[in-house]
């Protein structure tokens, strides 16, 4: 797959450590591989984190992962390791600029190993991971912090990015375009593909169809997930101090300019080459920093968590549905159960039925721990107490 070089040469020298005989095993033990590893990764940032920094992680995450990063998240494609290193490089960096001893060599360590594993993996999760330097540095840096270790972080990161960026052909394509044979593009094709980028964004969360793009999802999976997606973005925008400002902007920017001027260098308009795959690191950085206030706890307290939690739920079982009834039918089939008439499944495995429940119910189960935990957080004292829990360490704001 990556015999000349396209990528980055460290997440297919990973894979190729599981590759055997068995086709079929093989991929298996790599999906189970990226799945471990995202959530172990996932998960040590957010123990290491300081409490309050902790909900821009979570919200970044849940709110972008349905269906297109659930969906990539477990694959045998680079774009697993690229949505990871979206979702913790500047937030953990961000984390380090909060902390200090211990807890900051741990954030610092981190970033940078998600740094690795995204420039690693895909070349321009390579510039997403200076990007995330970048924010944190805008979101966290101050006087009276100390900033060795996350300096020495930062400038490890971007010399690892600027290695892995360089190691690869695929580099080519974020300065010069993908490759086509299209002619270039008239002044009214690049208007619309000016107002047609968010058409891109709405694929992430389903209007694109998942794998080969022939997966095609209910739209009812976007409306939902895309919602949340939305008041996300805005509960976050809520008392919005001036560097966090500049943080949003600069994320938003990113998520409407980079596949634009991608486009325009590829010759191409919306809806060929780029795929909304490309973006959905972006998306998880724009929800990260529109998060990271000191007030998220309170912002999703009461039914605003709630709401979302059944909305992703909704959304992401309707998702799972149609992508397991894919690969067991194919894409006319249509029935409740999604292994109605299979032909194909292992004999030995769960029933596709079975998939789609437990997979539904562990999701379910996830959104509301979380939904409990703040309820009892919010639940137990005034917002000004719910603050003060989060707040980090040191006492100078964040945001």
């Amino acid at each position: 797959m990556n015999a000349n070089g396209l990528y980055p040469p460290l997440f297919y020298a990973t894979m190729s450590v599981f590759v055997s005989d068995d086709v079929a095993a093989s991929v298996i033990v790599m999906r189970v591989f990226n799945s471990a590893l995202v959530v172990g990764l996932l998960s040590a940032v957010f123990f290491a984190l300081p409490r309050r920094a902790r909900p821009a992680l979570a919200v970044s995450v849940l709110a972008s992962a349905v269906p297109l990063g659930l969906f990539i998240v477990p694959s045998t494609n680079p774009s697993s390791w690229a949505f990871a290193s979206a979702a913790v490089v500047w937030i953990a960096l961000y984390g380090a600029l909060l902390t200090q001893g211990r807890r900051q060599i741990t954030l610092g360590a981190l970033a940078i190993l998600g740094a690795i594993l995204g420039a690693g993996a895909r070349a321009d999760a390579a510039v997403f991971a200076v990007f995330g330097v970048i924010l944190a540095a805008v979101l966290g840096v101050r006087r009276d912090r100390k900033l060795l270790i996350p300096s020495i972080a930062a400038i490890l990161i971007t010399i690892i990015s600027l290695a892995f960026f360089f190691s690869a052909s695929q580099g080519d394509a974020i300065s010069s375009g993908l490759p086509t044979d299209n002619p270039p593009l008239s002044v009214s094709q690049h208007l619309s593909n000016l107002v047609e980028v968010p058409a891109l964004w709405l694929g992430a969360f389903g209007a694109t169809g998942l794998g080969w793009l022939d997966t095609v999802l209910p739209a009812v999976v976007t409306a939902l997930a895309f919602g949340v997606f939305c008041a996300s973005v805005f509960i976050g925008l809520h008392r919005l101090a001036p560097r966090r400002a500049i943080a949003v902007a600069l994320a938003f920017a990113a998520l409407w300019l980079v596949p634009f001027v991608l486009l325009a260098q590829s010759r191409a308009v919306v809806g060929e080459i780029v795929q909304s795959r490309y973006l959905l690191p972006l998306v998880v950085i724009l929800l990260g920093v529109a998060s990271a206030g000191q007030r998220m706890i309170s912002a999703w307290s009461g039914p605003r968590a709630f709401v979302a939690g059944v909305a992703l739920t909704a959304a992401m079982s309707f998702a799972l549905h149609d992508n397991i009834r894919r690969y067991t039918f194919g894409a006319d089939g249509n029935a409740v159960d999604p292994g109605a008439g299979a032909e194909w499944w292992w004999a030995a495995a769960p029933s596709p039925l079975t998939i789609w429940i437990v997979g539904t119910l562990a999701f379910a189960a996830i959104l509301a721990v979380l939904w409990l935990e703040l309820r009892d957080l919010t639940g137990s004292g005034a917002t000004q107490a719910s603050v003060q829990l989060y707040a980090p360490p040191d006492k100078a704001p964040a945001s």
